[in-house]
């Protein structure tokens, strides 16, 4: 059974608020998400690297602090932000140029948002995210769905890192440069085709064609 409904019936769309003053900024405290850092935590994944604020002080400190699992996009830009779409692990606090979505996991799990957030085709104003429809069946279903997307984008992120141990290989070794190059544009073409599975299961599972 699948059932239709508008983002904000199974999320909580918050936005961020000013960035507090720098006597709020801390060694120890909750990472705060801004525009330019949400890019930089894209690229590198190190959240410990991020300005961190002491949420204690409360309504002086003026940051909107969103639990874990909560998805993470920038408000300007939104024809683009499939590409910065960040599912946070802890606790954060977000700026004003940020908005969090935070799904009501009874409804919706949060892999499965953020696997349908980067398909959707986003190309209005921030606050046309209450109004998006989504299509979501049962808990289960949606648990076997995340299951297999979650393992191809897991095979896909490890693309550069393999790419560039192979191709690295003739510096090690004499006289395999032609069986290095047959193996790269191998890994080429299957890291291709599973892009093209991802995308193409994101088609089917959000276009309804699953049932």
């Amino acid at each position: 059974m699948v059932k239709c409904y508008r983002l904000d019936e199974v999320a909580t769309i918050e936005e961020g608020k000013i960035i507090p003053s720098k006597k709020y900024f801390t060694n120890i405290g909750v990472p705060l998400i801004t525009a330019d850092n949400l890019k930089k935590l894209m690229l590198d994944g190190d959240i410990e690297q991020l300005p961190k604020v002491n949420i204690t002080f409360g309504k002086h400190c003026k940051c909107v602090p969103v639990p874990a699992k909560t998805i993470i996009l920038t408000k300007a830009n939104l024809k683009d932000t499939n590409k910065y779409i960040y599912q946070s692990e802890t606790e954060l606090c977000i700026a004003s140029e940020i908005v969090a979505i935070i799904p009501n996991e009874t409804i919706v799990l949060s892999d499965y948002l953020l696997h349908f957030l980067r398909w959707y085709k986003m190309n209005k104003e921030w606050q046309h995210l209450y109004h998006i429809p989504i299509n979501l069946p049962m808990i289960d279903i949606q648990h076997k769905i995340v299951q297999t997307l979650n393992t191809i984008q897991l095979l896909l992120k490890s693309k550069e890192p393999l790419l560039t141990a192979v191709e690295g290989l003739p510096q090690h070794f004499d006289n395999v440069s032609v069986q290095v190059e047959h193996h790269s544009k191998s890994l080429h073409y299957g890291f291709q085709q599973a892009q093209y599975l991802y995308n193409h299961m994101l088609y089917k599972i959000f276009k309804g064609e699953h049932k």
